[in-house]
């Protein structure tokens, strides 16, 4: 019987020793000899089993939270009075809390923030207490400096909106690829040309590519998979710095609103002299035509006296990069103007510079 006992044990050990070793135990030393080593074997591997359980509990690492898109964006503010919205005060107030650092998005769901010389980008989500951080990729950009031409290889410095999300044909973009608004109406103004930047990602048969682009952002495909996870491309702002860009805080863009909603007043009540000093002498309509023209234009209309109504809902406010120290801003909403001779509705772009607290527009479409 305990024969038996003995080669039901050995079948059970033959994962810590050999039957041979068994055998050998059991011929010098007996079957009670044989016990003890079984026991002594199946005592050790439970105590060895029991570090192993825990070291793969400790690894295991907690799961990212989900961006929820499409949900509700940054809590929206009541709408302003007359007299609130030209207070500074009332906007430092309805900002409170607020995540500002890369600007002010009342309808914009998603903002990607890049930096050429460092070669990445930061994906935002926006919700109600403003801007949070997703995650940041690494990618490749063109040549240092502002794109100024065609076929310069240089990636454009400025604020943008994705306006496609397609697969490119060719494979050599990868799986996934995003157009951009390059050259915007601030760009074309100053002269700039060339078109084609995209977001898009790396050779599908894993070809090296080039360290630099044609002017483009480009991720790695998984990574591009991700940022697309990560971003609703039918409300999506980017904005690309040649080094990191500077933050802003809830009192420039108090500041800002502030004389967003002066200039609106002004325009409303038909006061010229008011309305002209919001612009720059350096003012170019989208047309490309200065001040003089503009002023002499809108001086006819104000003189009309009209009553009109102007209405500016879903506001953004997005620092605007240059090479120098200038303080520039893209300031877009959704207007509804309305008088006797004329009314439109439709997307508004200003181009504006701060000087001290005072706003100067640069570029309006």
């Amino acid at each position: 019987m305990r024969y038996l006992v003995f080669l039901s044990l050995c079948a059970f050990a033959l994962y810590a020793a050999t039957a041979e070793d068994i055998y050998k135990i059991y011929k010098t030393k007996g079957i009670n000899a044989v016990e003890d080593f079984l026991k002594k074997e199946f005592e050790s591997k439970e105590v060895k089993e029991v570090p192993v359980k825990e070291v793969k509990k400790e690894k295991e690492e907690p799961k990212e939270p989900i961006v929820k898109l499409g949900q509700k964006k940054q809590a929206k503010l009541k709408a302003p009075s007359e007299k609130e919205s030209m207070s500074r005060d009332y906007w430092l107030k309805q900002l409170k809390g607020v995540d500002v650092s890369y600007g002010y998005y009342e309808d914009v769901e998603s903002l990607i923030v890049c930096e050429k010389d460092k070669k990445r980008c930061e994906v935002y989500h926006n919700e109600d207490d403003g801007l949070k951080l997703i995650r940041t990729h690494d990618v490749i950009m063109g040549k240092s400096g502002d794109k100024v031409k065609r076929g310069d290889l240089k990636t454009p410095i400025g604020v943008y909106e994705i306006t496609k999300r397609f697969k490119p044909m060719d494979q050599f973009y990868g799986p996934l690829a995003f157009v951009l608004s390059y050259p915007n109406l601030f760009d074309v103004l100053r002269g700039k040309n060339g078109d084609g930047i995209w977001i898009h990602g790396m050779p599908i048969d894993g070809k090296d590519r080039d360290d630099r682009t044609k002017g483009c952002v480009a991720f790695e495909n998984n990574n591009l998979l991700t940022l697309d996870t990560e971003i609703n491309a039918e409300s999506a702002m980017i904005i690309i710095g040649e080094s990191k860009i500077p933050k802003m805080t809830r009192e420039n863009v108090a500041t800002i609103l502030t004389e967003v909603y002066k200039w609106q007043r002004a325009w409303k009540v038909n006061d010229i002299n008011a309305y002209l000093n919001f612009y720059s002498n350096d003012f170019k309509k989208s047309d490309g035509s200065g001040k003089v023209q503009f002023s002499n234009m809108k001086k006819q209309i104000f003189s009309r006296k009209e009553n009109k109504t102007i209405l500016f809902e879903h506001m953004s406010v997005a620092p605007y990069p240059t090479l120098d120290d200038r303080k520039l801003f893209k300031i877009s909403f959704f207007q509804t103007y309305k008088s006797p001779s004329f009314s439109s509705k439709g997307e508004k772009e200003l181009y504006v510079e701060m000087v001290g607290d005072k706003m100067q527009i640069l570029a309006e479409k």
